[in-house]
């Protein structure tokens, strides 16, 4: 079974086999990482790599994964960023004892547009 050496912040060198590393690709922009959890000190470490590497450690047995960025980051975002006053006023909102009657009576009536 190949070594494969990798560096903790805090360990220095370590030696790892195939089995205790793991290859995180995004799906979306191709960039890679990988992670292991340190042998000495039991840190998870996780760095950022390329391709060549990528291949490298996949050729030496180690399993690979792939993530997608979150869909929301697509959307579009249209109006003024939120700012301190408009969280007070999200508090106050919800903390009214009429608020989830209001939430459940606007759910209905989108409800029955449909």
């Amino acid at each position: 079974m190949p070594i494969i050496r990798a560096m903790c912040q805090n360990c220095g060198d370590v030696e790892l086999v195939p089995s205790d590393l793991k290859i995180l690709v995004c799906s979306n922009t191709g960039d890679s990482s990988y992670t292991f959890h340190c042998p000495g000190c039991n840190r998870v470490v996780i760095k950022d790599t390329d391709k060549k590497v990528v291949e490298i450690l996949v050729s030496a047995g180690v399993k690979m994964s792939f993530w997608r960025l979150p869909a929301e980051l697509e959307e579009s975002h249209a109006g003024p960023p939120i700012e301190v006053d408009d969280l007070i006023n999200f508090h106050f909102e919800v903390s009214s004892p009429s608020f989830l009657e209001r939430l459940r009576s606007y759910a209905a009536k989108k409800h029955d547009e449909k």
